[in-house]
Parts: C-alpha cells; structure tokens; sequence
C-alpha cells in the first residue's frame, strides 16, 4: 500500500482516512455508541491509535459511527460486552493491512462483570464476591437484562445510563 493511501486525502467529497497495518475495525455502530465503546474498554486512556468516525452517512442504517484501533483484538468475552452497546456491529480483524477475519456480533446469553446493577439493594454493592451477572434477551426489539442475584430486570438503556454510558 502506498503512503498515499495511508494518510488522510480528500478525493471526490469524501476523507480518506489512515488505514491501519493491524488491529480490529468496528464498523455499523449505532450513532452515539462510539463514545461508550471507548469509554467500556478504556481506550481513550491508553496509547492506542485510533480514527473515530460519529454520525457518517450509512446506506443501512442512516447514519453510523465507526472505530478502527490498530493492534488491538477482541476476546470473544469481549465482543460480548461490545454487543450489548452495538448489537449490529460488524468486527473486520485486520492484519497486514487486509480483513482476514469479518463477522456480525450478537447478544450473548449472558454478562459477567461488566455492568453494575442499577438496584441499590442488589448484593452486588455489598458483597464483593458477587460479581455482577446479568441473563440477556430481547423481549420484541428491545434488549433486557436481568440481574442474577436480585432477579430484576432492566432495559438496556438503564443498564447503561447506571453505568455512566449513554443509551
């Protein structure tokens, strides 16, 4: 791949941007799920390179946000976590400047220790052993969670506003 190709250029209305050598692309996010993805996995607190795109126009969706993180590879752990922020996305794995590896996420069964309960009274804010665990489903289009210790259930939106994410 030539420099050319590499760097930021302007060609017909449309910003190229730096491709990366290594690393992992998060492609169809849903607009505004970058900032929480980022903030999820702490990137914006590490050295990584990164180019983030918000709001980009999307033949599917509308609009978009994207994420390329050089040298960077989800764990399947991981990409459930990235999921229940972006149920749509695709994860492209990059190595040598080409996709050798693309596939859609889905919603896990189940999180471990990502989220915080939103119930005040739930063991997990008084007992450190309970790690939080929620079982996840859809009930119609939208994405439930319900605690395992405290069996409530909440909607994914309250999960992540809990957790200082936007929904």
């Amino acid at each position: 791949m030539s420099e050319a190709t590499k760097t930021a250029d302007v060609s017909k209305g449309k910003l190229m941007v730096e491709a990366i050598a290594n690393g992992t692309v998060i492609d169809h996010i849903a607009p505004g799920q970058a900032m929480n993805i980022l903030r999820l996995f702490n990137f914006l607190g590490k050295h990584n390179h990164i180019t983030v795109g918000f709001n980009l126009r999307s033949g599917e969706l509308g609009s978009k946000d994207i994420i390329k993180i050089a040298d960077v590879t989800f764990s399947p752990s991981e990409t459930e976590q990235l999921a229940i922020l972006a149920p749509n996305a695709t994860i492209n794995n990059i190595k040598d400047y080409k996709v050798i590896d693309k596939y859609n996420l889905r919603l896990p069964l189940e999180s471990v220790g990502a989220f915080s309960c939103p119930n005040s009274n739930c063991v997990t804010h008084m007992e450190k052993a309970a790690t939080p665990r929620f079982k996840i489903f859809k009930q119609g289009d939208q994405v439930m969670m319900r605690c395992h210790y405290c069996e409530r259930v909440f909607t994914r939106e309250v999960i992540l506003e809990n957790n200082n994410l936007q929904s």
